[in-house]
């Protein structure tokens, strides 16, 4: 017998996977702060991991045209990734459950904020704070599985067009994802932590169906949908996910008491619409003006002449 709690995971991986579809990423930032609340990350990592390494090579090949044009600037990052998962994976060994759902929502409230209030900043020196960066989301993911927004919000001050973003960034989640999945496989083998565990494998099936459906239509989506209008709209009930899974993280670990709980979390729900609104009237008013249309003039018809003049109106001096 199917749990609901299974019905319910394969419904957010759809929307989840409609994001990714439509962006280049998202999926398991969508799904890991929902998700969470459900199961523990020992459990959900190793399945959402296994589900982006198809997810990250289908869409690569999708961008496939751009791999050399792009791979310089992938390279810095991918390069530089395995110490974070190694130590990522170390932390989802040896943490307990609440503090890496504490350690998720803390990450990425702060990354939702910056992506909402549209923040850019280009790095001068792209190829160093390109290998800075890398350690940083190599712990990120295999921690919590999220290095969606930490990644955007680097790659998107760079100036690139948005098929060399999809590239850059799928050729960095293929990386980090079959990095990921392989330093499990290996503590698994060599420290008995039973990461790829048969609770794990048991929800391939609620995530790998709404992925195959959902990432083509997304990528459909994008065509009807303005992709920034968009990107912030995911974003803001991004946020409303992760302040209320904060909320209840600090009830569950007795940090805050149950009144204090629904406190934060109205500040934090208001504090995100507030800045998603300030976000989204920022791009109607930055959208650029639609062209006047020129009026169409039937073959053969000369192009009507320019209207004469306006006669000489010059005022007459009272002096005369």
């Amino acid at each position: 017998m199917i749990d609901p709690t299974e019905i319910w995971l394969a419904i957010l991986a759809f929307g989840a996977a409609l994001i990714n579809g439509a962006v280049g990423y998202g999926f398991s930032s969508t799904v890991t702060p929902v998700a969470i609340l459900w199961y523990s990350n020992k459990v959900l990592n190793p399945a959402l991991v296994i589900v982006e390494v198809v997810v990250n090579i289908a869409l690569l090949v999708r961008e496939r045209r751009h791999v050399r044009s792009t791979w310089p600037r992938a390279k810095p990052i991918a390069a530089t990734l395995l110490p974070g998962v190694i130590l990522g994976t170390i932390g989802l060994e040896f943490l307990a459950v609440n503090d890496v759902k504490l350690v998720v929502y803390i990450v990425l409230l702060p990354l939702v904020a910056l992506q909402l209030f549209g923040l850019v900043r280009p790095f001068k020196n792209e190829a160093r704070g390109a290998a800075a960066v890398g350690p940083g989301i190599g712990f990120l993911y295999a921690l919590t599985t999220i290095s969606g927004p930490p990644l955007a919000l680097f790659l998107r001050n760079q100036g690139m067009s948005k098929h060399e973003f999809r590239c850059t960034i799928a050729q960095i989640r293929v990386a980090e994802s079959g990095l990921t999945l392989s330093t499990y496989l290996v503590f698994d083998a060599l420290f008995h932590a039973n990461l790829v565990s048969l609770p794990a494998l048991g929800l391939l099936p609620f995530l790998f169906v709404p992925v195959l459906i959902g990432v083509p239509v997304g990528t459909l989506l994008l065509t009807r949908v303005s992709p920034e209008f968009f990107r912030r709209f995911v974003m803001a009930v991004d946020g409303l996910f992760v302040s209320y899974g904060l909320s209840q993280v600090l009830l569950v670990l007795r940090w805050l008491s149950k009144e204090a709980s629904y406190v934060l979390l109205a500040v934090l729900f208001s504090g995100i619409a507030a800045l998603a609104y300030y976000s989204l009237r920022r791009i109607e008013r930055t959208a650029p003006a639609k062209p006047t249309p020129v009026p169409s003039v039937p073959p053969g018809r000369p192009l009507p002449a320019d209207p004469p003049p306006p006669p000489d109106t010059a005022p007459v001096s009272d002096s005369g």
